[in-house]
């Protein structure tokens, strides 16, 4: 599958109401796709958390370090769920990504891209164990 069609897709299936662009090609791609969205740079500090951080370009020509801050502070500061391109040349792998906590969305072999998204909400399942069920309970210790 083309990774265009692939991130159209996700797109249109979040509907985020606000979208920020990290870069000018995811700009155009989210004006196209989402007319609907609001739009934001990345840079704007008075503004809002955004819904969705796109970001097409935006890790070309970082080293590993960079792009991890990059995700990190966008993580942070600008929107909870993000989707990201990583052509060839990127300095983050797969295993990279899948340890900042992205998922795979798409592969495009052809063009050597990859889509990779993130989302808060869903990164990370609440395990088993994590309940009130497995507490500790005072009023059952005997001295």
């Amino acid at each position: 599958m083309d990774w265009r069609t692939a991130l159209r897709e996700r797109l249109l299936e979040a509907r985020p109401a606000s979208v920020c662009a990290l870069d000018a090609a995811a700009q155009a791609f989210a004006v196209e796709a989402l007319p609907s969205a609001a739009l934001t740079p990345p840079r704007s500090s008075a503004s809002p958390p955004c819904a969705l951080a796109l970001g097409i370009d935006a890790l070309d020509g970082l080293d590993a370090s960079a792009a991890g801050g990059l995700i990190h502070r966008t993580r942070l500061y600008v929107a909870p769920r993000l989707l990201l391109v990583a052509h060839a040349g990127c300095a983050l792998d797969e295993a990279a990504f899948l340890a900042l906590g992205f998922e795979l969305v798409a592969r495009d072999a052809v063009a050597g891209v990859r889509l990779h998204a993130f989302d808060l909400d869903t990164y990370k399942p609440v395990p088993d164990w994590l309940n009130a069920r497995f507490w500790a309970h005072p009023e059952r210790w005997e001295p």
